[in-house]
Protein backbone atom coordinates (compact mmCIF):
# COMPACT_ATOMS: atom_id res chain seq x y z
CA UNK A 1 0.00 0.00 0.00
CA UNK A 2 1.58 3.64 -1.10
CA UNK A 3 2.65 6.20 1.70
CA UNK A 4 0.01 8.37 2.19
CA UNK A 5 0.97 12.01 1.56
CA UNK A 6 0.77 14.54 4.16
CA UNK A 7 -0.80 18.20 3.99
CA UNK A 8 2.69 19.94 3.41
CA UNK A 9 3.66 17.00 0.48
CA UNK A 10 0.49 17.99 -0.66
CA UNK A 11 0.58 21.90 -0.77
CA UNK A 12 3.90 21.52 -2.39
CA UNK A 13 2.08 19.60 -5.05
CA UNK A 14 -0.09 22.31 -6.09
CA UNK A 15 2.60 24.61 -5.78
CA UNK A 16 4.43 22.85 -8.43
CA UNK A 17 1.21 22.49 -10.29
CA UNK A 18 0.11 26.23 -10.42
CA UNK A 19 3.76 26.69 -11.37
CA UNK A 20 4.45 24.36 -14.44
CA UNK A 21 0.59 24.87 -15.77
CA UNK A 22 -1.67 22.06 -16.66
CA UNK A 23 0.05 21.36 -19.56
CA UNK A 24 3.80 20.74 -18.53
CA UNK A 25 5.33 17.57 -17.24
CA UNK A 26 6.77 17.30 -13.47
CA UNK A 27 10.30 17.14 -13.04
CA UNK A 28 10.49 14.21 -10.09
CA UNK A 29 13.98 15.62 -9.26
CA UNK A 30 13.15 19.05 -8.90
CA UNK A 31 9.78 17.98 -6.84
CA UNK A 32 12.31 15.69 -4.37
CA UNK A 33 14.46 18.55 -4.15
CA UNK A 34 11.38 20.94 -2.59
CA UNK A 35 10.38 18.60 -0.44
CA UNK A 36 13.74 18.27 1.39
CA UNK A 37 14.13 22.18 1.25
CA UNK A 38 10.48 22.52 2.77
CA UNK A 39 11.83 19.66 5.47
CA UNK A 40 15.28 21.67 6.19
CA UNK A 41 12.97 24.63 7.11
CA UNK A 42 11.27 22.89 10.26
CA UNK A 43 15.46 21.92 11.54
CA UNK A 44 16.19 25.07 13.90
CA UNK A 45 20.07 25.91 13.68
CA UNK A 46 21.87 26.18 16.77
CA UNK A 47 25.18 28.18 16.90
CA UNK A 48 27.46 26.71 19.16
CA UNK A 49 29.69 29.70 19.10
CA UNK A 50 26.54 31.31 20.85
CA UNK A 51 24.92 28.51 22.77
CA UNK A 52 21.35 29.06 24.87
CA UNK A 53 21.96 30.39 28.02
CA UNK A 54 18.67 30.13 29.62
CA UNK A 55 17.01 26.97 30.49
CA UNK A 56 13.73 25.98 29.90
CA UNK A 57 12.37 26.75 33.25
CA UNK A 58 14.27 29.90 33.07
CA UNK A 59 12.10 30.92 30.11
CA UNK A 60 8.96 30.24 31.00
CA UNK A 61 10.01 32.24 34.29
CA UNK A 62 10.60 34.86 32.14
CA UNK A 63 7.34 34.76 30.11
CA UNK A 64 5.72 34.27 33.04
CA UNK A 65 6.83 37.77 34.87
CA UNK A 66 6.44 39.37 31.14
CA UNK A 67 3.10 38.45 30.47
CA UNK A 68 2.06 39.68 33.94
CA UNK A 69 3.88 43.15 33.36
CA UNK A 70 1.67 43.43 29.38
CA UNK A 71 -1.33 42.62 31.32
CA UNK A 72 -1.20 45.30 34.09
CA UNK A 73 0.42 48.04 31.71
CA UNK A 74 -2.70 47.28 29.40
CA UNK A 75 -4.82 47.84 32.17
CA UNK A 76 -3.33 50.97 33.38
CA UNK A 77 -3.08 52.78 29.63
CA UNK A 78 -6.34 52.16 28.81
CA UNK A 79 -7.31 53.50 31.99
CA UNK A 80 -5.36 56.21 31.27
CA UNK A 81 -5.85 57.02 27.77
CA UNK A 82 -9.45 56.42 27.74
CA UNK A 83 -9.21 54.01 24.95
CA UNK A 84 -8.74 50.21 24.37
CA UNK A 85 -4.93 49.84 24.95
CA UNK A 86 -3.74 45.71 23.91
CA UNK A 87 -0.15 45.30 24.68
CA UNK A 88 1.03 41.51 24.28
CA UNK A 89 4.11 39.60 24.55
CA UNK A 90 5.48 39.18 21.20
CA UNK A 91 9.02 37.18 21.64
CA UNK A 92 12.55 36.96 24.36
CA UNK A 93 15.42 36.31 22.66
CA UNK A 94 18.61 36.29 23.74
CA UNK A 95 20.93 38.47 21.39
CA UNK A 96 24.28 40.28 21.54
CA UNK A 97 24.00 43.51 23.16
CA UNK A 98 25.36 45.25 19.80
CA UNK A 99 22.77 43.50 17.89
CA UNK A 100 20.26 45.53 20.27
CA UNK A 101 21.68 48.62 19.77
CA UNK A 102 21.62 48.02 15.77
CA UNK A 103 17.87 47.27 16.05
CA UNK A 104 16.84 50.37 17.31
CA UNK A 105 16.34 52.95 14.67
CA UNK A 106 16.74 56.21 15.46
CA UNK A 107 14.92 58.42 16.54
CA UNK A 108 13.77 56.51 19.60
CA UNK A 109 12.94 56.99 23.14
CA UNK A 110 15.11 54.85 25.23
CA UNK A 111 14.93 54.98 29.01
CA UNK A 112 17.91 54.02 30.78
CA UNK A 113 17.05 52.29 33.97
CA UNK A 114 18.86 51.53 37.53
CA UNK A 115 18.28 48.29 38.95
CA UNK A 116 18.53 48.31 42.77
CA UNK A 117 20.09 46.45 44.71
CA UNK A 118 21.83 44.51 41.69
CA UNK A 119 23.58 47.78 40.59
CA UNK A 120 22.81 46.36 36.87
CA UNK A 121 21.13 48.75 34.21
CA UNK A 122 18.58 47.62 31.93
CA UNK A 123 17.36 49.85 28.68
CA UNK A 124 13.31 50.34 27.61
CA UNK A 125 12.61 51.21 24.68
CA UNK A 126 9.60 53.25 23.58
CA UNK A 127 8.39 53.65 20.39
CA UNK A 128 8.16 57.81 19.84
CA UNK A 129 5.04 57.69 18.26
CA UNK A 130 3.20 56.11 21.03
CA UNK A 131 5.11 58.36 23.13
CA UNK A 132 3.90 61.08 21.29
CA UNK A 133 -0.10 59.76 21.11
CA UNK A 134 -0.45 58.95 24.86
CA UNK A 135 1.07 63.06 25.35
CA UNK A 136 -2.07 63.96 23.28
CA UNK A 137 -4.75 61.63 24.56
CA UNK A 138 -3.31 62.79 28.02
CA UNK A 139 -4.36 66.03 27.01
CA UNK A 140 -7.77 65.60 25.72
CA UNK A 141 -6.19 65.67 22.23
CA UNK A 142 -7.96 62.75 19.61
CA UNK A 143 -4.93 61.05 19.57
CA UNK A 144 -2.92 60.84 15.71
CA UNK A 145 -0.31 57.96 15.20
CA UNK A 146 2.25 59.99 12.71
CA UNK A 147 3.51 58.27 10.09
CA UNK A 148 7.48 59.22 10.54
CA UNK A 149 8.80 59.15 14.42
CA UNK A 150 10.68 62.19 15.77
CA UNK A 151 12.36 63.03 18.95
CA UNK A 152 10.30 63.90 22.05
CA UNK A 153 10.43 67.31 23.45
CA UNK A 154 11.66 68.50 26.67
CA UNK A 155 7.53 69.12 27.48
CA UNK A 156 6.98 65.94 25.96
CA UNK A 157 9.38 63.88 27.84
CA UNK A 158 8.43 65.35 31.67
CA UNK A 159 4.55 64.54 30.83
CA UNK A 160 5.86 60.97 29.76
CA UNK A 161 8.10 60.78 32.87
CA UNK A 162 4.55 59.96 35.18
CA UNK A 163 3.53 57.03 32.58
CA UNK A 164 7.38 55.86 32.63
CA UNK A 165 7.12 55.83 36.59
CA UNK A 166 4.03 53.73 36.67
CA UNK A 167 5.45 51.59 33.93
CA UNK A 168 8.61 51.16 36.10
CA UNK A 169 6.45 50.12 39.42
CA UNK A 170 4.43 47.26 37.11
CA UNK A 171 7.82 45.76 36.45
CA UNK A 172 8.74 45.66 39.53
CA UNK A 173 5.51 44.12 40.94
CA UNK A 174 5.81 41.62 37.86
CA UNK A 175 9.58 40.59 39.41
CA UNK A 176 8.11 40.89 42.65
CA UNK A 177 7.31 36.66 42.80
CA UNK A 178 10.89 35.78 41.46
CA UNK A 179 13.23 38.86 42.80
CA UNK A 180 12.67 42.15 44.90
CA UNK A 181 13.67 44.86 42.26
CA UNK A 182 13.29 48.21 42.55
CA UNK A 183 13.44 50.26 39.59
CA UNK A 184 15.22 54.08 38.86
CA UNK A 185 15.31 56.26 35.61
CA UNK A 186 18.72 56.84 35.04
CA UNK A 187 19.10 58.65 31.84
CA UNK A 188 17.17 59.27 28.26
CA UNK A 189 18.23 59.22 24.78
CA UNK A 190 17.08 59.44 21.32
CA UNK A 191 20.13 56.94 20.11
CA UNK A 192 20.92 53.84 20.87
CA UNK A 193 24.24 54.34 20.01
CA UNK A 194 25.13 56.74 22.86
CA UNK A 195 23.42 53.94 25.39
CA UNK A 196 26.33 51.56 26.98
CA UNK A 197 24.78 49.64 29.27
CA UNK A 198 27.50 46.84 28.83
CA UNK A 199 30.27 46.03 25.92
CA UNK A 200 28.70 44.96 22.65
CA UNK A 201 30.12 42.06 22.50
CA UNK A 202 28.29 40.14 25.78
CA UNK A 203 25.06 38.44 25.32
CA UNK A 204 21.57 40.17 26.53
CA UNK A 205 17.78 39.53 26.44
CA UNK A 206 15.15 41.10 25.08
CA UNK A 207 11.52 41.18 25.37
CA UNK A 208 9.69 42.47 22.55
CA UNK A 209 5.69 43.50 23.27
CA UNK A 210 3.11 44.18 20.66
CA UNK A 211 1.12 47.39 21.39
CA UNK A 212 -2.39 47.53 19.61
CA UNK A 213 -4.21 50.81 19.59
CA UNK A 214 -6.96 51.76 17.17
CA UNK A 215 -6.09 48.95 14.65
CA UNK A 216 -2.64 50.84 15.11
CA UNK A 217 0.83 48.96 15.77
CA UNK A 218 3.57 49.94 18.29
CA UNK A 219 5.98 48.16 20.15
CA UNK A 220 8.18 48.10 23.55
CA UNK A 221 11.16 46.70 23.97
CA UNK A 222 13.49 45.60 27.35
CA UNK A 223 16.69 44.97 27.09
CA UNK A 224 18.76 42.77 30.13
CA UNK A 225 21.98 41.93 30.26
CA UNK A 226 22.82 38.60 30.85
CA UNK A 227 24.48 39.04 33.91
CA UNK A 228 21.99 40.75 35.67
CA UNK A 229 18.94 37.93 34.68
CA UNK A 230 21.78 35.36 36.26
CA UNK A 231 21.99 36.94 39.35
CA UNK A 232 17.83 37.08 39.61
CA UNK A 233 16.87 33.85 37.70
CA UNK A 234 19.62 31.72 40.14
CA UNK A 235 18.73 28.48 41.90
CA UNK A 236 17.59 30.16 44.82
CA UNK A 237 14.86 32.57 43.03
CA UNK A 238 13.88 29.30 40.78
CA UNK A 239 13.53 27.02 44.03
CA UNK A 240 11.34 30.40 45.72
CA UNK A 241 9.15 31.03 42.66
CA UNK A 242 8.45 27.15 42.27
CA UNK A 243 7.80 26.86 46.08
CA UNK A 244 5.57 29.86 45.97
CA UNK A 245 3.27 28.97 42.77
CA UNK A 246 2.64 25.88 44.61
CA UNK A 247 1.26 26.92 47.84
CA UNK A 248 -0.31 24.73 49.90
CA UNK A 249 -4.37 25.03 50.56
CA UNK A 250 -4.98 26.42 53.60
CA UNK A 251 -6.79 23.69 56.27
CA UNK A 252 -9.83 25.84 55.98
CA UNK A 253 -10.35 26.01 52.40
CA UNK A 254 -9.72 22.22 51.82
CA UNK A 255 -12.06 21.24 54.17
CA UNK A 256 -15.05 23.64 52.26
CA UNK A 257 -13.75 22.12 48.82
CA UNK A 258 -14.20 18.96 50.04
CA UNK A 259 -17.68 19.48 51.91
CA UNK A 260 -18.69 20.63 48.31
CA UNK A 261 -17.40 17.48 46.66
CA UNK A 262 -18.92 15.56 48.93
CA UNK A 263 -22.22 16.66 47.69
CA UNK A 264 -21.79 15.57 44.40
CA UNK A 265 -23.69 12.68 42.82
CA UNK A 266 -22.11 10.54 40.96
CA UNK A 267 -23.40 7.31 38.65
CA UNK A 268 -22.64 4.04 39.73
CA UNK A 269 -22.96 0.81 37.70
CA UNK A 270 -21.74 -2.77 37.85
CA UNK A 271 -21.79 -5.00 34.69
CA UNK A 272 -22.88 -8.24 35.63
CA UNK A 273 -21.67 -9.77 32.30
CA UNK A 274 -21.30 -9.23 28.44
CA UNK A 275 -22.08 -11.52 25.49
CA UNK A 276 -22.16 -10.90 21.83
CA UNK A 277 -25.45 -12.03 19.28
CA UNK A 278 -26.68 -11.19 16.23
CA UNK A 279 -28.70 -8.60 15.44
CA UNK A 280 -30.83 -11.32 13.61
CA UNK A 281 -31.26 -12.82 17.20
CA UNK A 282 -31.71 -9.12 19.00
CA UNK A 283 -34.42 -8.92 17.00
CA UNK A 284 -36.46 -12.46 17.97
CA UNK A 285 -35.79 -12.45 21.90
CA UNK A 286 -38.52 -12.88 24.27
CA UNK A 287 -39.26 -12.55 27.67
CA UNK A 288 -38.12 -16.07 29.50
CA UNK A 289 -34.82 -16.26 27.08
CA UNK A 290 -31.92 -16.60 28.43
CA UNK A 291 -28.65 -15.14 27.54
CA UNK A 292 -25.11 -16.86 28.45
CA UNK A 293 -22.80 -14.46 29.55
CA UNK A 294 -18.82 -14.56 29.55
CA UNK A 295 -18.45 -14.28 32.69
CA UNK A 296 -18.57 -17.23 35.41
CA UNK A 297 -20.86 -17.22 38.78
CA UNK A 298 -17.62 -16.80 40.57
CA UNK A 299 -15.71 -14.53 39.04
CA UNK A 300 -16.33 -10.71 40.66
CA UNK A 301 -18.29 -8.21 38.72
CA UNK A 302 -16.59 -4.67 37.63
CA UNK A 303 -18.14 -1.73 39.45
CA UNK A 304 -17.77 1.48 37.28
CA UNK A 305 -18.34 5.36 38.78
CA UNK A 306 -18.99 7.28 35.19
CA UNK A 307 -16.51 5.56 32.42
CA UNK A 308 -13.54 3.96 34.89
CA UNK A 309 -13.57 0.84 36.78
CA UNK A 310 -13.36 1.54 40.16
CA UNK A 311 -13.88 -1.56 42.24
CA UNK A 312 -14.63 -5.15 41.82
CA UNK A 313 -17.02 -7.09 43.86
CA UNK A 314 -19.81 -9.90 44.45
CA UNK A 315 -23.47 -9.43 44.11
CA UNK A 316 -26.18 -10.35 46.83
CA UNK A 317 -28.39 -9.15 49.05
CA UNK A 318 -28.80 -6.57 51.99
CA UNK A 319 -32.19 -7.47 53.44
CA UNK A 320 -34.50 -6.86 50.45
CA UNK A 321 -32.56 -5.18 48.58
CA UNK A 322 -29.46 -5.88 45.84
CA UNK A 323 -26.00 -5.02 46.73
CA UNK A 324 -22.52 -5.60 46.29
CA UNK A 325 -19.86 -5.95 48.78
CA UNK A 326 -16.52 -4.51 47.39
CA UNK A 327 -13.52 -7.25 47.29
CA UNK A 328 -10.68 -4.78 45.94
CA UNK A 329 -10.24 -1.30 44.52
CA UNK A 330 -8.89 -0.67 40.97
CA UNK A 331 -5.72 1.10 40.98
CA UNK A 332 -6.04 4.61 38.88
CA UNK A 333 -2.79 3.14 36.97
CA UNK A 334 -4.42 0.38 35.32
CA UNK A 335 -5.51 1.09 31.77
CA UNK A 336 -9.35 0.93 30.97
CA UNK A 337 -9.31 -1.58 27.68
CA UNK A 338 -11.58 -0.78 25.06
CA UNK A 339 -13.41 -3.63 25.49
CA UNK A 340 -14.55 -2.91 28.83
CA UNK A 341 -16.14 0.38 28.03
CA UNK A 342 -19.02 -1.96 26.22
CA UNK A 343 -22.08 -2.13 28.12
CA UNK A 344 -23.84 -4.06 25.90
CA UNK A 345 -25.33 -5.79 29.24
CA UNK A 346 -24.96 -4.34 32.11
CA UNK A 347 -27.08 -3.43 35.37
CA UNK A 348 -27.12 -0.65 37.76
Amino acid sequence: MAKPLSQEEIDILLEVRSQIGEQGDYDLEALESMMTAEAEKKILPYNFKRPRLFSQDQMRVLHYVHEAFARDLSVYLSAQLRTLVDIGLSAIDQVLYSEFVMSSAPPSALYVVDVHPLHQKIVLELDPRLAIFTVEKLFGGPGIFLRKPRELSQIERRIMDKVMMRAFRELEKAWKQIHEIHLEEAGFESNAEFVQILPGVEPALVATFEVSIYEQRSFINICYPYILLERILGHSAMKQWRSSSTTEVPPAVRQRYEEQLEKIEVELRAVMGRTRIKLSELMTLEVGDVLVLERRVNQPVQVYIGEREKFRAIPGRSGKHRALRILEVVPPELPLEEDELESDASAA
